[in-house]
Protein backbone atom coordinates (compact mmCIF):
# COMPACT_ATOMS: atom_id res chain seq x y z
CA UNK A 1 0.00 0.00 0.00
CA UNK A 2 1.51 3.50 -0.90
CA UNK A 3 0.51 6.50 0.47
CA UNK A 4 -0.33 9.67 -2.29
CA UNK A 5 -0.85 13.32 -1.29
CA UNK A 6 -1.86 15.57 -3.66
CA UNK A 7 -4.81 13.96 -5.30
CA UNK A 8 -7.33 15.73 -5.85
CA UNK A 9 -11.12 14.19 -4.52
CA UNK A 10 -13.40 13.78 -7.78
CA UNK A 11 -16.56 16.10 -8.00
CA UNK A 12 -19.74 14.17 -6.35
CA UNK A 13 -21.86 13.07 -9.42
CA UNK A 14 -25.06 12.34 -7.31
CA UNK A 15 -27.73 13.45 -8.08
CA UNK A 16 -29.05 16.60 -5.92
CA UNK A 17 -32.84 16.19 -4.56
CA UNK A 18 -32.73 20.38 -3.88
CA UNK A 19 -31.69 22.77 -6.14
CA UNK A 20 -30.52 24.61 -3.66
CA UNK A 21 -25.96 25.04 -5.11
CA UNK A 22 -27.81 26.55 -7.74
CA UNK A 23 -29.64 29.39 -5.96
CA UNK A 24 -28.61 33.15 -6.05
CA UNK A 25 -29.03 35.31 -3.61
CA UNK A 26 -32.81 36.51 -3.36
CA UNK A 27 -33.96 32.90 -5.04
CA UNK A 28 -36.56 31.19 -3.63
CA UNK A 29 -38.83 27.76 -3.45
CA UNK A 30 -41.98 26.70 -2.48
CA UNK A 31 -42.65 23.20 -0.75
CA UNK A 32 -46.21 22.61 -0.60
CA UNK A 33 -46.28 19.01 0.69
CA UNK A 34 -46.13 18.79 4.13
CA UNK A 35 -43.44 16.15 4.41
CA UNK A 36 -41.47 17.51 1.88
CA UNK A 37 -41.05 20.80 3.96
CA UNK A 38 -38.94 19.48 7.22
CA UNK A 39 -36.79 17.47 4.38
CA UNK A 40 -36.49 20.72 2.51
CA UNK A 41 -35.94 23.49 5.18
CA UNK A 42 -32.92 20.63 6.78
CA UNK A 43 -31.40 20.12 3.30
CA UNK A 44 -31.29 23.61 2.67
CA UNK A 45 -29.67 24.24 6.40
CA UNK A 46 -27.46 21.68 6.02
CA UNK A 47 -26.70 22.98 2.29
CA UNK A 48 -26.08 26.11 3.62
CA UNK A 49 -23.09 25.39 6.28
CA UNK A 50 -21.14 23.03 4.49
CA UNK A 51 -21.23 25.30 1.58
CA UNK A 52 -21.18 28.68 3.16
CA UNK A 53 -24.26 29.80 2.06
CA UNK A 54 -27.26 31.27 4.17
CA UNK A 55 -30.82 30.40 3.74
CA UNK A 56 -33.84 31.58 5.57
CA UNK A 57 -37.80 29.63 5.95
CA UNK A 58 -41.38 31.12 6.08
CA UNK A 59 -44.47 29.42 6.33
CA UNK A 60 -46.68 30.61 3.42
CA UNK A 61 -49.99 29.20 2.04
CA UNK A 62 -49.89 25.89 3.33
CA UNK A 63 -46.20 25.41 2.76
CA UNK A 64 -42.66 26.53 3.12
CA UNK A 65 -41.16 29.24 1.14
CA UNK A 66 -37.07 29.07 1.60
CA UNK A 67 -34.80 31.98 0.38
CA UNK A 68 -31.05 32.45 -0.37
CA UNK A 69 -30.38 35.36 1.64
CA UNK A 70 -26.90 35.40 1.30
Amino acid sequence: MKIENDVPMPISTRARKYPFLEMNFGDSIHFEEEKVNGRAYRAAMSTGTRHGMKFTARRENGGLRIWRTE
